[in-house]
């Protein structure tokens, strides 16, 4: 049993009672992957995390989960900051028994410390990090963390390649491979705006592979095991852009996502198009139910072709994510969505299933281009998102 927090004619006392590894501040997965130090101290279980945050994350001010961050509340409110200081455990204490019931924010509008967060100032809470290159690293909703952030090529995020060269080639909005070695990223953040429901962010990303270095993984394309990166700088030199709002068609739960590539630079000259990701979205490990939305009879699927929007959901279908890009958009070839399930190994940190929405353009011979896409993300349990689908499927049929 832990203490419970009572702030009486400006004394603080204590009550047995409150869980302080509750969800609504504690995700074991998110405060894992936030976290390098805890990797390289060998915690790497839910156990270990919860064992951890408890004897020294609260009180060293570290942030729990995705939603709230102790630091972050005290400073919002000005009553908190004068009753509690840098008294974290009691921060968190009141945001369990008073806050959530006050309807308070467990985070600073507009950014903190290289965090910036926006909701639907209820139950679904989206944060990018600087870390992560202004990378979207967490979506929490109904106190649920809904993105890996294991490491810098996870995320929900724009990515951009080719179909002869992939990961030798890659610009990588959250950065590149091994900048999981590091507490930052070779992604160069212009600007990073957030305010109430609305994310934005402009970056020159980092390629997936460095100059000099080697792909890993076995692959079909020309980019292969031993193959070498063919760039000659570890940031691409043009932006991508973003822009996030939470709240569509009178929906709470719904995203929309808009993706700004510019294309241009020393591109391989023998690729047939440039395939971008608008964008891609890597979940936990525990999302492995997989199905496809069908437009014309509006509702899901066991299986379906890759034109239809996928849909991803725990087993017992209580937390859920699908996602639609409208057709009509700008593509010379064709579009999809992808699904890859059971990725990263069985780790609890690394496991990921995998979902996105591919566009693709032939090669630009020359000068400055943008593509533009236009992709909506749905959140909630299973029956949530496909009335979501449905919804937009119906609103918006086309761009």
């Amino acid at each position: 049993m832990y203490r419970q927090l009572l702030l009486i004619c400006g004394i603080i006392t204590y009550s047995e009672g409150v869980d302080l590894a509750s969800p609504e501040v504690f995700d074991a997965q998110f405060y894992l992957n936030n976290y390098r130090d805890l990797h390289a101290a060998h915690i790497n279980t839910p156990e270990a995390a919860k064992a951890h945050w408890l004897s020294d994350g609260i009180t060293q001010g570290r942030q729990g989960c995705g939603s709230f961050h102790s630091k972050q509340y005290v400073t919002r409110y000005p009553d908190l900051t004068k009753a509690f200081h840098t008294d974290y455990t009691a921060v968190v204490q009141h945001y369990l028994t008073n806050g959530i019931h006050e309807h308070r924010l467990g985070y600073i509008d507009g950014g903190y410390d290289g965090r910036w967060t926006i909701s639907n100032g209820r139950d679904l809470f989206v944060s990018a990090s600087k870390r992560m290159g202004g990378a979207i690293d967490s979506l929490v909703w109904n106190n649920k963390q809904m993105i890996n952030m294991y490491d810098h090529g996870r995320e929900l995020q724009m990515a951009c390649n080719s179909d002869t060269y992939t990961e030798c080639y890659n610009p990588t909005e959250a950065g590149g491979r091994d900048d999981s070695n590091l507490d930052t990223t070779h992604t160069h953040i212009q600007w990073v705006k957030a305010h109430s429901d609305t994310l934005e962010s402009q970056v020159h990303p980092a390629f997936w592979l460095r100059p000099g270095t080697h792909e890993k993984r076995v692959s079909r394309s020309s980019c292969n095991r031993g193959s070498p990166s063919l760039t000659h700088q570890s940031t691409y030199a043009y932006p991508f852009s973003k822009h996030v709002q939470i709240g569509v068609h009178g929906m709470s739960n719904a995203l929309e996502f808009i993706s700004n590539f510019t294309l241009a630079g020393d591109w391989p000259n023998d690729l047939r198009y440039i395939q971008m990701e608008a964008p891609t979205g890597y979940m936990p490990g525990e999302f492995t139910s997989s199905y496809r939305f069908n437009p014309e009879t509006l509702s899901l699927e066991n299986h379906g072709s890759n034109l239809k929007p996928p849909v991803l959901s725990t087993d017992d279908g209580q937390y859920a994510m699908g996602v639609y890009s409208p057709p009509g958009q700008d593509s010379d070839t064709f579009m999809y969505y992808g699904v890859s399930l059971r990725l990263g190994g069985t780790s609890f940190t690394g496991s990921t299933n995998k979902w996105n929405v591919v566009y693709r353009k032939s090669r630009f011979t020359s000068g400055v281009h943008h593509q533009v896409y236009k992709t909506y993300i749905c959140v909630g349990t299973l029956n949530m998102v496909t009335s979501c689908l449905h919804t937009l499927i119906q609103a918006i049929p086309h761009v």
